[in-house]
Order: structure tokens, then sequence, then C-alpha cells
């Protein structure tokens, strides 16, 4: 008579070779858990490094000016660009929401519930302040203040300002995401500033450059069919009203009609001394990490590490 060899529930358990073969058996088996286990573990601990690495040497934490800064994707680079050139003695954590990305095509209670989750992760990790800078974000920056302790910096409240004070004709163009757009948040603000907003919702322009296809013809199509009305708006300001559009400036710009571009900015300044180290910056994504390093190409060559949040 012949059986079937069956394979024992947890195999060699009563053997000799006791622990170490039901170890393996156990990795082996749940490989995608203990690999997202020991991914989470080092992304929380480059961070516990970045924030504390004085520490040991009886510094205050403080010392190490961890400012965070919240973006969909990669076009909060450029308002973390401003940011460097300003304050280079600060470090950075930079945060994109890749795999939430675009934020401006989704309800306002996910975004918020969202951001919410990126604000807590950067303040539980030892940020001292977090820059909001993504536009659509920046709609709720005033509930993220009262739910959060540490200081919030949006940019659509610095940027009405500036565009408020440069406009002489007091009509301008706003370029932004669905959300944005329709959330008000530009035109309450300005029109009581007695500005007049000429509106252009441009969500479709974002996954150009999340998936760096800034240089394709489908790009030019689309800022073609969505900018046609914009030189006959009679307007001498556009607001590039998303993190993402000064990437896509060159080909946004033609179709200006002769206005003045202007590109987000924040009202962010330190308010803690600065370190005797150089400053150092750290580039995290929810998403795919080779897709958000392509994307970048046009801020530099870095490196974006996976964190699941």
């Amino acid at each position: 008579m012949i059986y079937a060899r069956t394979k024992p529930a947890i195999p060699f358990k009563n053997t000799y070779l006791g622990f170490k073969p039901c170890l393996f058996w156990y990795i082996k088996k749940n490989a995608s858990d203990v690999l997202a286990f020991f991914s989470m573990f080092y992304t929380h601990f480059r961070l516990l490094m970045f924030i504390n690495c004085n520490v040991m040497a009886n510094k205050s934490v403080l010392s190490q000016n961890f400012v965070g800064v919240i973006d969909s994707g990669v076009g909060g680079l450029t308002i973390l660009q401003k940011l460097q050139e300003q304050y280079p003695n600060c470090n950075y954590v930079y945060l994109a929401d890749s795999v939430y990305c675009p934020y401006g095509t989704k309800p306002f209670e996910q975004i918020f519930a969202r951001v919410c989750k990126l604000v807590e992760f950067l303040q539980r990790n030892g940020a001292l302040a977090v820059v909001l800078a993504c536009n659509t974000a920046s709609i709720f920056a005033g509930k993220l203040r009262e739910k959060f302790s540490l200081p919030i910096y949006d940019v659509i409240a610095p940027t009405c300002k500036v565009v408020a004070a440069m406009t002489r004709t007091k009509r301008v163009a706003l370029l932004a995401t669905n959300a944005t757009v329709k959330s008000g948040a530009y035109s309450e603000r300005l029109n009581n500033c007695g500005v007049t907003v000429v509106l252009f919702p441009c969500s479709s322009f974002v996954p150009f450059v999340e998936n760096n296809l800034i240089d394709t013809a489908d790009c030019e199509e689309v800022i073609a069919a969505s900018l046609g009305e914009l030189p006959h708006c009679n307007v001498d300001t556009v607001i590039l009203g998303c993190t993402h559009f000064p990437v896509l400036k060159n080909k946004i710009a033609p179709y200006v009609n002769g206005a003045k571009i202007i590109e987000c900015c924040t009202d962010f300044q330190p308010f803690f001394s600065s370190i005797e180290k150089p400053a150092k910056t750290l580039f995290f994504t929810t998403g795919v990490r080779k897709t958000a390093n392509l994307a970048s190409r046009w801020y530099g060559k870095i490196q974006f590490e996976h964190v699941d949040i």
C-alpha cells in the first residue's frame, strides 16, 4: 500500500532542527507581508535617524530644522526648490502622495482625509512644520491648523497676496485643478480685493507631469484644448494655481497673450535655529519609486524611497 506524502502544517516542528526551519517556512509563505514590514521599519528608521541624529550628543532635536513638504506628487518640488534657495540651512522631508495622485479629481472629503494622514505621519516622525506644496491640499489649510498643533503653511493665501498686488487691470486667469477651482479658494480671496478671476479647470495637465510625458504630442493637444480661450480673456495675469504647472510653463506661455505668469509661493519662514552641518533633504513617495524618480528629472537627480501611509 502506498500513501501519498503530505506536507506537515509546520515542517520540522518536532525534529531536532527546531525553530529555524519554522521561521524560514513562515517567511517563505508570507514573503509579501514580511517585506512590507521591513520596508515600513526601514522608512521609519531613516526618518528617526534624520531627526534624532544629534540626540546622543545631547543636542536639541530642534537644531535639525526638519520641515515636511507635502504634495500629491512631484509638482510640489517646485515649492521645495524655492524653499531650498531661500532657506538652505533647513532640513526637509518631501512627501509625494503619488498613489493617490491626482487630488484634483477626487471628492473633498477624500482629499482632506488623505492629507490628514500625511500630516499625521510627518508630525509623528518629528516634523517641526508642514508646508502644503499643493493647491488642492491648501484648500483645507484652515481645518488642518485646527486639527494639528504644528505650524502649517499653504500656497493659496500667499499667492493671492502677490497677485492682488501685481495685477493692474484687476482681471486675472486661474489655471488650477478641478477641485481647486470648485472650492472657490482663489476666487473668494481675489474677489475681496476687487479682482475678477477667469477660471480654467486643468486637472488633465497633472498626469503628463507625473508620468514624465510633458514632451509628447498628447500633452500639447490637451493644453491647446484647455487653454484655447485664454488669449481672448483680456487678463494681465495668469496664475499657475497648481504646483505641477510650472513644469509646463514653456508650453503654457504661448497662450497667455503677454500676461504675466505667476507661480505659487508660500510664506514659510524658519522659526528655529539654523544647523551647523550641511542641510539634508529626504524624498518619499507612496507610489512607485522608479516612476517618481523619472517624473522628477527636471528637478535634479534624486532618489525617492517608498513609504506606506
